[in-house]
């Protein structure tokens, strides 16, 4: 629910990085969007002239980010343009100076623990329509695969409402800036999640997904290589000053080839590309990678992409990690999952400075735990590797009403005890570093914002941080700034 006075908006800062799109390049016209979306874009019409810059204080029962960890009896004031949202300062409620005219707007939060918006790292909204989807571990990852191919919508249109679905879903769950795999349908790349993304208040990067191993390597290599050359010019057109951008995603090492992964890391030197991957997520991985057996490869046989010269870097006894670090040590590639994963690999992600997005229902869903023992993210950041949080998809997830890192983080803290500050760096500045975006935008230092997410918790509490994480409910809409001034 909205809070008594308060609209629900997203910000985004002021720079080139996160303008608004000029424009609205939305297929579908606002009655039709998902609500979530449609009233966050409606609230970003321009006040009138005379409405250009007001401030808003807000009094909370905490304040939370990676910065400052948790301060109770908080105080955040900050001041909001057109387009913009800028925090003047965020602390003690006690120390909250006083500007030199009384803010417009006085809130009054002492049920509320506000926090910025929140960064998801690893996400596939474009199988958003699916839903939760009941799923047993021991039935094997293959089965589950199988299970998405049938269910995943392949005309850009369909995949368009999908990740709109998506996207609001992910701002009902108090998300700011997403990397979200962006699926290759029959194993076409497709800018239509891209295209979505760029219409609405997220930002950050949409990674184009691509298959290419054995009889299948040469054909991914033509259609990169055509991409880059033909789509990519226009599409980067259409995204500028959306905030967007896009990025390659070589699935994962046992469906690309080592050498379709060089082509891609190339093409993303040439043309300034981010690059992410699946990297060490399940059993059936390891086993392909390492001896080139078990189900994965009973997948490719059966889909007729088999070749022997898969043998040429598959099947020598690697780990997954130790076969793709002839990439990894030529650049930043962001790896979901890393569930498996040994002291080497740890030595290894940390030598090369590897970021690591780590989603922990998932995790959980496949069973992970099971075959690798607990997830090692608390050792991969003693050993210096940057680690940051995602949903992977609602496939996944237990919440159908939203797609949120706060979940995850609620999990960490109830589980592992993991202290917040840990975990709102994992849920903020660490995403934002590994997506490339500016982590002032997901801190409550001064300066530009994108969002304030309010997480309620019970009235005069001791414990808002605790509480907070004991919750279930979803965080409130953001809030901002200008239209209730």
């Amino acid at each position: 629910m909205l809070l008594p006075g308060v609209t629900a908006v997203f910000v985004r800062a002021s720079s080139p990085r996160t303008a608004q799109p000029s424009g609205n390049r939305s297929r579908l016209p606002s009655s039709d969007r998902p609500t979530a979306v449609g009233c966050v874009k409606s609230a970003l019409n321009p006040p009138s002239p005379a409405d250009q810059t007001r401030t808003i204080r807000i009094n909370a029962a905490a304040i939370a980010d990676a910065v400052s960890g948790v301060v109770p009896d908080a105080a955040v004031l900050a001041r909001s343009s057109p387009g913009a949202l800028s925090i003047i300062y965020a602390g003690p409620r006690a120390r909250c100076p006083d500007p030199a005219r009384p803010p417009d707007r006085t809130l009054d939060l002492p049920d509320r623990l506000l926090m910025p918006g929140l960064v998801n790292a690893h996400t596939h909204l474009d199988l958003t329509h699916i839903g939760p989807v009941h799923h047993e571990p021991g039935d094997g990852f293959v089965k589950w695969v199988d299970h998405i191919r049938a269910n995943r919508r392949s005309d850009d249109d369909a995949i368009d409402d999908a990740v709109r679905l998506g996207i609001a879903r992910s701002i009902a769950g108090g998300t700011a800036v997403v990397g979200d795999i962006a699926g290759a349908p029959a194993g076409r790349m497709t800018v239509a999640p891209a295209r979505a993304l760029a219409c609405s208040p997220l930002i950050g990067v949409s990674y184009l997904e691509f298959f290419g191993i054995g009889g299948s390597a040469a054909d991914a290599t033509r259609r990169l290589t055509e991409f880059t050359r033909e789509l990519m010019p226009a599409t980067r057109r259409q995204l500028d000053g959306s905030g967007v951008r896009l990025g390659l995603q070589p699935h994962a090492p046992n469906t690309v080839d080592l050498g379709v992964y060089r082509w891609a890391a190339s093409l993303a030197r040439t043309h300034g590309l981010p690059l992410s991957t699946h990297l060490s997520e399940t059993p059936e991985e390891r086993s392909f990678v390492s001896d080139a057996a078990g189900p994965q490869r009973e997948l490719l046989e059966r889909l007729g992409v088999w070749h022997d010269s898969i043998l040429d870097h598959i099947g020598k006894g690697k780990h997954p990690v130790a076969h793709l670090l002839p990439i990894l040590e030529t650049q930043p590639v962001l790896c979901a999952h890393v569930n498996d994963a040994p002291d080497g690999a740890i030595r290894t992600l940390a030598g090369s400075g590897t970021p690591v997005v780590y989603c922990p229902r998932a995790s959980e869903y496949f069973g992970a735990a099971e075959h690798f023992g607990s997830h090692r993210y608390r050792d991969m950041l003693a050993a210096g590797v940057p680690v940051c949080l995602g949903t992977d998809s609602i496939v996944n997830l237990d919440t159908p009403d939203r797609i949120s890192v706060l979940d995850e983080m609620r999990l960490l803290h109830r589980r592992d005890g993991v202290d917040a500050r840990t975990l709102l760096a994992m849920a903020t500045v660490n995403g934002a570093d590994a997506l490339g975006v500016d982590r002032q935008l997901v801190t409550l230092e001064p300066g530009p914002v994108l969002a304030l997410i309010p997480v309620p918790v019970p009235p005069g509490t001791r414990e808002p941080w605790n509480d907070a994480m004991m919750q279930k409910s979803a965080p409130e809409p953001p809030i901002l700034s200008r239209e209730r001034f």
